[in-house]
């Protein structure tokens, strides 16, 4: 069972595994966006998991991660989280060192491609319709389709939806609450 560590502003975690992935929330614009789509499709008990509005994969056990940022997809050091709150998403055993590796060797191919615009457009017309739109362009991914792809090349999730996947829905499959 994984296990749900949180940061505030000023803390880091003392060490890290990769494989395991962290939840953010961001004042962007593009997160405003996220978390104003989450909040519809979120509600009722489900309404705190709509808080987290960016995740990222840990990669290097110094806390280096990979994340799909605007300008793409990027290695990160965690210290630009310090002055944030995070939560740290430590899978133990659920995923094994042979399903981390997998999840981390995926993650590390995607370095250099791009964000997914099409794809949270795509999320967009879901939230607000309820209808599963997937606008794709080839290599491009949203922060939680990657990571959720990352988890299923290590041999987790694989009944979900990578395409339509949002922070808030990582956040409800492991509970992590804010």
């Amino acid at each position: 069972m994984a296990r749900i560590e949180r940061y505030g502003p000023g803390e880091l975690a003392p060490a890290y595994e990769p494989g395991d992935f962290i939840l953010s929330h961001r004042n962007r614009p593009i997160a405003g966006l996220i978390s104003l789509g989450q909040k519809r499709r979120f509600r009722g008990a489900d309404a705190v998991y709509a808080h987290w509005s960016h995740c990222a994969v840990i990669v290097e056990p110094d806390g280096t991660l990979v994340e799909a940022e605007a300008l793409g997809v990027v290695k990160s050091p965690i210290s630009k989280y310090r002055a944030k709150e995070f939560h740290l998403v430590r899978l133990g055993p659920e995923l094994d060192a042979e399903g981390r590796k997998r999840a981390v060797d995926y993650t590390n191919s995607q370095i250099g491609k791009g964000f997914g615009y099409l794809a949270l457009v795509g999320v967009s017309i879901y939230l607000l319709t309820g209808l599963p739109v997937r606008l794709m362009r080839s290599g491009h991914q949203i922060c939680s389709e990657l990571v959720m792809r990352a988890l299923q090349a290590g041999g987790l999730l694989a009944d979900a939806d990578a395409s339509l996947a949002l922070p808030a829905d990582l956040a409800k499959r492991f509970d992590v609450r804010p």
